[in-house]
């Protein structure tokens, strides 16, 4: 046993280190740097703990860590302090006593948050605006009380989202009808993206729109591109918040900048109950927007036999133009509507009716491309050698964006190859639409018949090459 001590202390012992990391002064300095990090680590965990207890609605825990001196206010690395999340979550004791504990109400987060909808939480359900307050998170989940703690103890609710919503508007879009009157009856002035009862109209919300109207009694709040509730409610085809809107006062004729009425709005989306509901409480059947168009153009260029019959038959302007002369058979023919086209045509429509260049539909729906809508003009009567102001006929046009089918057709139903001076051969060669230099001969073109310059069909394929 004592040679075995012996032994033992007679093995050498490891050199000490003598670099200055080895120093009794570095390895007191490596202690400090761990005491520090420990000591930090600690603190992050007692503010998480806090954090968790906030959200959970765990009051004596939170208390706890208050009595004990930690930073209420002191927010996550996504901006999200306690008020936040007891705010989100509806607990209503916690959000008072972290008020009367002093914390900031008016804290905005950094991050983007989730929506809620429908009860379900999904990633695409994820929007893009920063800067929420607690407020605004208490009325996105329909935290009534919250919500009213929260004004109470002075909580702002004009500060808008990074995108422009205040608790209002989320309120309105998550269909929250109670925190939308208790905010209201706060006082708004907070702007968003569209006024209140523009919101409603976009839902089909006539409760929300009901009390809205009740504390502020304008049906025709315009939106900063200066359509009324009307406008949006004909937009999306909501007819009971357009019906409360009219019977509460709304402008039937309400005109903004541009001109569009809501007749012209109904018109275009195609809601014949919407329509037959506007023209029935006075809406202004020839009404004119900045470009002069009537709901009967919009009507056509969108292909709306039903909605055309209906303005026709309460006296629209058939032949009405636009700035640039198109009347709302251009329009049709512009869309390739071809039912349209025959409606209008049963209401006596011009079929050669022309636009200030004198383009007649014909020519539009061979510049289009249209061979069945060029086919229902011609069989109609239409003329096939009408000239615009340029002297370009239908075939030219047709020639020029190489229709062939619609240059078959029109040559097929009398349309000349044989045009003065600049004839669709002329323009077929130059622009080498070889099918159709080939169909125009056979058709009896003239291979050397000059234009007004003396320059030949030969000439100009000779150009091309």
């Amino acid at each position: 046993m004592t040679l075995n001590l012996l032994h033992l202390c007679s093995r050498k012992q490891p050199a000490r280190c003598s670099t200055p990391a080895c120093s009794p002064r570095h390895e007191a300095s490596d202690r400090g740097l761990n005491k520090k990090k420990n000591k930090e680590e600690k603190k992050k965990n007692r503010f998480l703990d806090f954090l968790r207890a906030a959200r959970s609605g765990n009051l004596e825990k939170a208390l706890e860590h208050i009595k004990n001196g930690i930073d209420i206010n002191t927010a996550n690395q996504n901006g999200l302090n306690g008020l936040h999340l007891a705010s989100k979550e509806g607990h209503v004791k916690m959000v008072l006593e972290l008020l009367h504990n002093g914390i900031i109400l008016e804290t905005t987060t950094k991050v983007k948050l989730p929506v809620k909808n429908n009860l379900t939480y999904t990633e695409k359900e994820i929007i893009l605006q920063k800067g929420f307050t607690p407020l605004y998170m208490a009325a996105q989940e329909n935290h009534l009380e919250v919500v009213k703690f929260l004004l109470e103890n002075g909580g702002n609710q004009s500060i808008p989202t990074e995108d422009g919503f205040t608790p209002l508007a989320v309120a309105l879009q998550q269909g929250h009808e109670n925190v939308v009157a208790l905010l209201i009856n706060y006082g708004t002035k907070g702007k968003v993206r569209l006024p209140a009862l523009h919101i409603a109209a976009r839902n089909d919300d006539t409760r929300t729109a009901a009390v809205l109207l009740q504390n502020d009694p304008n049906p025709d709040v315009l939106s900063k591109t200066g359509f009324t509730p009307l406008h949006i409610a004909a937009h999306y085809e909501n007819l009971n918040v357009a019906q409360l809107l009219l019977n509460r006062g709304a402008n039937v004729n309400f005109t903004p900048k541009n001109g569009i009425t809501p007749l012209h709005i109904a018109s275009r989306r195609g809601n014949v109950i919407m329509v037959r509901l506007l023209l029935d409480r006075g809406a202004q059947i020839d009404a004119k927007t900045k470009d002069e168009l009537t709901p009967l153009h919009c009507a056509a260029r969108n292909g709306h036999v039903r909605i055309i019959e209906i303005l026709l038959d309460h006296g629209a302007p058939i032949q009405a133009k636009t700035k640039n002369g198109l009347s709302p058979i251009h329009m049709a023919a512009q869309g390739d509507h071809m039912d349209c086209v025959k409606q209008l045509l049963q209401y006596n429509a011009e079929i050669d009716d022309i636009t200030l260049d004198h383009l007649t539909p014909l020519h539009v729906a061979a510049h289009c491309g249209h061979h069945r809508m060029a086919k229902v003009l011609l069989d109609k009567g239409a003329k096939p050698n009408s000239r615009a102001l340029n002297g370009l006929t239908p075939l030219h046009v047709a020639v020029h964006h190489n229709n062939l089918d619609v240059v078959n057709l029109l040559v097929s139903k009398g349309g000349s190859p044989h045009s003065l001076g600049y004839t669709p051969l002329h323009q077929a060669a130059q622009q080498g639409h070889t099918d159709i230099v080939t169909l125009l001969l056979k058709h009896g073109a003239q291979p050397n018949e000059t234009t007004a310059v003396s320059m030949s069909h030969q000439h100009l394929m000779s150009s091309l090459e």
